[in-house]
């Protein structure tokens, strides 16, 4: 019994634990594959978030490319199109409707470096097409992405247009654009002046008046005859040739009005071409070279002289012995050498007699008229290149002496030419403008009608019998004055280098025009025996231009030319050449 017990026992035992170990078996199974499906869960799950990640950045950078690159370009090209119309400039002609300064339609090549795809391979291909780009700087533009736009090249030609499109480079644009050009390019660039790449104005009438040619479209008429300022930049240039002169202004006034006709200065510059002016080119000599003027100053002293009515045509002055200013002597270059009145010291352009003629009024006398001809103050006129005048602080009567001929005081052409059309005009002095004028402005007088009519018959005479002969005109009977002034250097004044002035107006019997002739460093030559003074450089410059330009200014010639103002008493000596 306890035997079949015990094997019954062994027998359930037995069934037992089978049965447990084959249900530990298919618990471990379920275990493995319960941690085998948790893995490929997971696995799924980083798999999907990789997978929507990729997906955002890509729609990312679908949206900036397609949305707001896309807006960030529109904007630029819409500025780029607000800058385009701002640069629009009205046109600039002279007083006859010819135009001076217009623009024309171009195109500029420009990029986008934010949707440039390989900058390295765009500025290639660009410098391989353009040889005047520098590939490193064309790299350092096209690859920052910080910027929308940046400019690649300005104003190419239609050739170069259409190959940049053929280029296909994704980002790089061509850009509607404008550029000022000069039809008579370095014949009115000191009075027109010129733009920059943008358009915007920086220097003569194109700075001035900036704001007013980009605001109003319709043309702004100077009162300059292109005409003439093509005659007198010719004369001009032959006459540095001529003299082998290291440079040459000149300007043309009407006197009733106070428009300047022409206004010309070597050397001059090509305004088309704005990256090339030198300094030295830009420099505008009529109206910023200011210097000592010379015996055309003397001009002025007579003035004074007169128009004080303590000396009269006849006065007399010793024109033989030196005048003592301090340490200094005063001579006369080629003088008369003898006593002379008023009409011969103007005529032989003595500075001996001009200096007693000066102490005669005195030092108070001249600072005041000098005061009224506007030798204190710089004078106006619509460029901004205008110089100030130079007088000492505290004048002498060295200095009343010194400027009596044209030295101690340093103007600018423009300021001397002001004085002497109102000297010759009644005395009614105009501002002088660069603008067409529908009205002449009335002036207010510096000096009496008589005393004007004075100054006009000593300047016939220096044309008749002095040293302005050489600027007679046959036809056209004219008046004027020579001068001749050493340039100042350290320690004193260079004797081979000088200014020679030529100031002249017709015609004679009622002068309209008025001309400054100037010549920087002139050479003698065989025609002048040597000499280079103003009577032999200048004043046959002048005398040329006015044969010239009188025709085209309407001034019929006569058939005798030997015109005089007013009768002179005086007795005319052999000819001394001086100024």
């Amino acid at each position: 019994m306890k035997r079949r017990i015990q094997g019954v026992a062994k027998h359930i035992a037995g069934r037992s634990f089978g049965a447990l170990s084959s249900h530990l078996s298919l618990w471990h199974q379920v275990v493995r594959d319960h941690s085998i499906l948790d893995k490929a869960r997971n696995r799924t799950v980083v798999g999907a978030l990789v997978f929507c990640a990729a997906f955002a950045l890509i729609s990312l950078r679908l949206f900036d490319v397609m949305v707001f690159r896309s807006v960030a370009e529109r904007s630029q090209l819409d500025l780029e199109k607000n800058v385009e119309l701002a640069l629009e400039r009205g046109n600039i002609t002279d007083r006859n409707g010819e135009i001076l300064a217009t623009h024309l339609i171009t195109a500029s090549v420009y990029a986008n470096p934010k949707v440039i795809i390989n900058p390295k391979e765009a500025a290639e291909k660009l410098c391989a097409l353009i040889p005047e780009l520098n590939y490193e700087t064309t790299l350092k533009r096209l690859n920052d992405p910080s910027k929308g736009f940046v400019w690649v090249l300005r104003h190419i030609p239609p050739k170069l247009q259409h190959a940049i499109n053929n280029l296909g480079i994704p980002g790089v644009y061509l850009q509607k654009d404008q550029r000022r050009v000069y039809p008579f390019g370095p014949i009115t660039a000191h009075a027109v002046g010129y733009c920059g790449m943008d358009n915007v104005g920086l220097s003569g009438i194109e700075k001035s008046f900036d704001v007013r040619l980009r605001k109003d479209k319709s043309p702004l008429a100077l009162s300059l005859d292109i005409r003439v300022q093509h005659a007198v930049h010719e004369v001009l240039a032959s006459a540095i040739q001529e003299f082998s002169a290291a440079g040459a202004n000149a300007m043309v006034v009407d006197i009733t009005t106070g428009e300047l006709i022409s206004m010309v200065s070597f050397p001059d510059f090509d305004p088309n071409v704005p990256s090339q002016n030198a300094a030295e080119a830009a420099f505008n000599h009529n109206t910023l070279g200011v210097r000592e003027p010379g015996s055309v100053l003397k001009i002025m002293t007579m003035a004074i002289a007169l128009e004080t009515g303590r000396i009269h045509m006849n006065s007399i002055y010793d024109a033989i012995h030196p005048v003592k200013v301090g340490r200094f002597v005063i001579n006369d270059f080629k003088g008369p050498n003898r006593m002379v009145n008023l009409q011969e010291a103007f005529l032989f352009s003595s500075n001996l007699a001009c200096s007693r003629i000066a102490l005669d009024f005195g030092l108070s006398w001249q600072k005041k008229y000098f005061q009224s001809f506007g030798f204190f103050n710089k004078p106006s006129l619509e460029i901004p290149e205008v110089g100030s005048p130079l007088y000492p602080k505290n004048p002498t009567d060295a200095t009343l002496i010194s400027t009596s001929f044209g030295y101690a005081i340093s103007l600018s052409p423009l300021q001397l030419m002001k004085t002497t059309a109102a000297l010759i005009n009644n005395g009614e002095m105009r501002e002088l403008t660069l603008l067409r004028q529908k009205m002449p402005v009335i002036g207010a007088p510096i000096v009496s009608k008589k005393t004007s009519e004075g100054i006009r018959h000593l300047m016939r005479l220096v044309v008749t019998e002095g040293t302005g002969r050489k600027a007679a005109v046959k036809g056209y009977p004219i008046i004027g004055k020579t001068g001749t002034a050493y340039k100042a250097r350290k320690g004193g004044y260079d004797q081979i280098n000088k200014l020679t002035t030529f100031m002249g107006a017709f015609p004679a019997h009622s002068p309209r025009y008025l001309l400054l002739v100037s010549l920087d460093s002139p050479r003698p030559t065989p025609k002048t025996y040597g000499y280079s003074t103003g009577g032999w450089t200048a004043c046959p410059t002048g005398g040329k231009i006015i044969e010239r330009i009188a025709p085209l200014l309407g001034i019929a010639p006569v058939e005798d030319d030997r015109f005089d103002i007013q009768s002179s008493d005086i007795i005319l000596t052999a000819h001394h050449e001086t100024d």
